[in-house]
């Protein structure tokens, strides 16, 4: 019998069966954005009283509210007075950061794959992301930490589902110019565009999914208000420059400084201590 090679439509058909071997994630998460989702006008008693039902998360978002950084001069006791310090912008992007972090943490992938980096550079993206459209006039700034967060959401995918495609690709990728190179050659599709259709079945908004399909993109433009992918891209290239990559690129602060320069980001050092600050409490509560 001679062996087929697999059409275009049959790896992204197994590609995106791989969810199905992936973790659920949290009941609480799912009652939590079902809230969020309503924008601002989602009460502070209904949000705690989701989050409360959940140890870990309301120890972290205790956590987090009592850091330095938000800390202040008093320490709150409370869940409820966590998200009245923080925001409501601010407990969904920590919801969002720590419960999807640990469902990356969970992926079923063997061999070349790395849940921490990849952990680490979501929750970069996300981060810088959401401090881009704070500082830089941007369309749709609400999503921009969930676009960051999830927008390499189809790796994991490739991973799970195509083990050999992905070792192919990981050995032969430094960054990700040569990423996107890699799986047009081998699978016809890249793992943006692969996530945008799972974020779509997850009915995520259409801006979250135009954002991570927008990160093939090799060439765009910072034209102002930024669209959302362009926040995105930036913000995982600045992650790279960082030193938080998904490759063994090393940092690049030359770069780095770059980057905020054409974003014409005011006060980019104080942009980057900030950046470093909110990164550092994620990452320590999400490995908690």
């Amino acid at each position: 019998m001679v062996n087929q090679v697999p059409t275009q439509n049959a790896l992204r058909s197994s590609a995106l069966r791989a969810a199905d071997r992936l973790p659920l994630l949290s009941v609480v998460l799912h009652r939590a954005l079902g809230l969020l989702l309503k924008g601002d006008n989602v009460s502070i008693s209904d949000l705690g009283g989701v989050i409360e039902e959940d140890v870990v998360i309301a120890g972290s978002l205790l956590s987090i509210a009592n850091s330095a950084f938000y800390g202040r001069h008093s320490r709150v006791a409370s869940v409820r007075q966590a998200i009245a310090r923080l925001g409501v912008h601010k407990t969904r992007n920590v919801l969002l950061g720590l419960t999807v972090s640990k469902w990356f943490s969970a992926v079923p992938a063997k061999g070349l794959w790395s849940s921490a980096r990849f952990n680490a550079h979501s929750i970069a993206a996300a981060t810088l992301s959401d401090l881009i459209v704070q500082s830089v006039p941007s369309g749709d700034p609400e999503w921009a930490f969930m676009a960051g967060l999830l927008h390499d959401i189809g790796l994991p995918l490739i991973a799970v589902g195509l083990p050999e495609q992905f070792r192919a690709i990981a050995m032969h990728t430094g960054n990700d110019l040569q990423m996107i190179e890699r799986e047009r050659e081998l699978l016809g599709f890249t793992h943006f565009d692969l996530g945008a259709e799972m974020l779509a079945r997850w009915n995520c908004p259409p801006m979250v999914q135009e954002a991570a399909r927008f990160c093939e993109r090799t060439e765009f433009q910072f034209d102002q208000p930024l669209n959302l992918g362009t926040a995105v891209k930036t913000a995982s290239l600045l992650a790279d420059a960082t030193g938080i990559s998904l490759f063994d690129s090393g940092e690049d602060d030359g770069f780095a400084t770059e980057l905020l320069a054409v974003l014409e980001i005011p006060a980019p050092v104080k942009f980057m201590e900030t950046f470093r600050t909110e990164y550092n409490g994620l990452q320590a509560c999400a490995a908690a």
